[in-house]
């Protein structure tokens, strides 16, 4: 934008620059009018050609400047809408980490749970078959402190 009217200041400058010269050469029409006329149209013709020249070099960068002001909207609307995004993921992604680490905890708890009756049961089970040896070891002297009685009976009634 700067350079834009650095141009247009410019292109003035060289416009009254021009005027002026003009009129002073008008003023002082004399002998070396003729060759002066031919220099001054040789100017004027250059100065024409180089108005032309920046006048279009100003529209080119106007165009340029809007189409690079137009971009850079863009662009800055793409990456508002980028971080937005971003953030939203990232919002996501702790909501997801948050819920799977409750599942954990969750699955933890439950596991824990279900060893402790596991073990409840298997202590309620060794103590179950504890008492069945224990009976069975009471049985078993019972029937061996038999043995002599019903070894001596056999050896009577044979």
């Amino acid at each position: 934008m700067f350079a834009l009217m650095f141009v247009l200041l410019w292109v003035g400058v060289v416009c009254l620059c021009y005027r002026q010269l003009h009129q002073t050469s008008t003023l002082s029409v004399g002998v070396m009018e003729e060759p002066y006329r031919d220099t001054l149209e040789c100017t004027e013709e250059d100065i024409t050609d180089k108005v032309v020249f920046l006048e279009k070099r100003v529209t080119e960068l106007e165009k340029d400047t809007a189409a690079n002001g137009e971009q850079h909207s863009r662009l800055k609307q793409e990456n508002l809408q980028l971080v937005h995004r971003a953030n939203a993921l990232e919002e996501q992604l702790k909501e997801q980490e948050l819920r799977a680490d409750q599942t954990l905890l969750e699955e933890i708890k439950k596991q824990r749970e279900l060893l402790s009756k596991m073990e409840r049961e298997k202590s309620i089970e060794i103590e179950n078959l504890q008492a069945r040896l224990q009976q069975l070891d009471d049985e078993n002297s019972e029937l061996r402190s038999c043995v002599p009685c019903l070894k001596a009976n056999i050896e009577r009634l044979e």
